[in-house]
């Protein structure tokens, strides 16, 4: 099965947001795993060709790697803090995401509880129509509250529920903002990033506009997990993949 995962960053983002993080984390624990960070030209002219803007642009983009099995959009701000084994190794779904379920808050609307929300910070699929019908969809996304975050929930669970969901971390451990609030309490074990008891494979920053993201200085960490997090994401040499 051939795997990618790719994300995308305008060029004066690119820091602010904590991209440079996110590649070297998640070449860090995925060296196997193809990376693509989609940069301004090819942006600025998916933005023109397709008559799109951001809200719109995630399976606008996962189209470019449909000669993937696995696709995966993440943002970038994003740091990787373990093998995230559940998205790349154990692939038993057709499509899938983190739980949004938090501390710091949740989402509902029509019937999509909070208790099935998934956030769309990352969304892995082997559908092919899955991304086709989110591009679909999309065009209506300024109806709704959180945009392509909403309609992604709509996709799932309502234009499209024969596809085989999996939220990633429901059950254990963390693959996103489902950690969000609970900073304070994460914790170093075994050289894992731990908290209340599971561990943390993928850490969200979120919180919308906020920049800059990912300063682990100025986030509610205790001084151990600032170190940790700095040593495994600067400094590591990694391989890209072209578009």
């Amino acid at each position: 099965m051939k795997k990618i995962a790719f994300t995308a960053v305008e060029d004066k983002r690119y820091y602010p947001i904590g991209t440079h993080i996110f590649v070297n984390s998640f070449k860090k624990f995925h060296p196997d795993i193809d990376l693509a960070v989609i940069r301004q030209d090819v942006v600025d002219k998916m933005f023109k060709e397709k008559g799109i803007d951001w809200y719109c642009a995630k399976p606008f983009m996962a189209e470019l790697f449909f000669d993937y099995d696995l696709i995966v959009n993440m943002d970038a701000d994003h740091v990787l803090t373990g093998r995230m084994t559940e998205v790349f190794d154990n692939v038993d779904y057709e499509v899938g995401g983190p739980w949004n379920f938090n501390d710091y808050e949740n989402a509902s609307f029509d019937n999509i509880t909070e208790e099935m929300y998934v956030q769309c910070g990352m969304i892995a699929s082997t559908s092919k129509k899955f991304w086709l019908k989110w591009q679909e969809m999309n065009k209506d996304n300024r109806k709704y509250l959180r945009r392509e975050n909403d309609i992604v929930n709509l996709v799932i669970y309502n234009a499209m529920p024969e596809l085989k969901l999996k939220i990633f971390d429901k059950d254990k451990d963390y693959y996103g903002c489902k950690s969000l609030g609970r900073e304070p309490e994460f914790y170093i074990k075994d050289d894992k990033l731990m908290c209340r008891g599971e561990q943390i494979l993928a850490y969200h920053f979120a919180r919308g506009g906020v920049l800059p993201k990912l300063d682990f200085e100025n986030m509610a960490l205790i001084d151990e997990v600032k170190q940790w997090l700095h040593k495994l994401s600067y400094g590591q040499s990694y391989k890209m993949v072209g578009i």
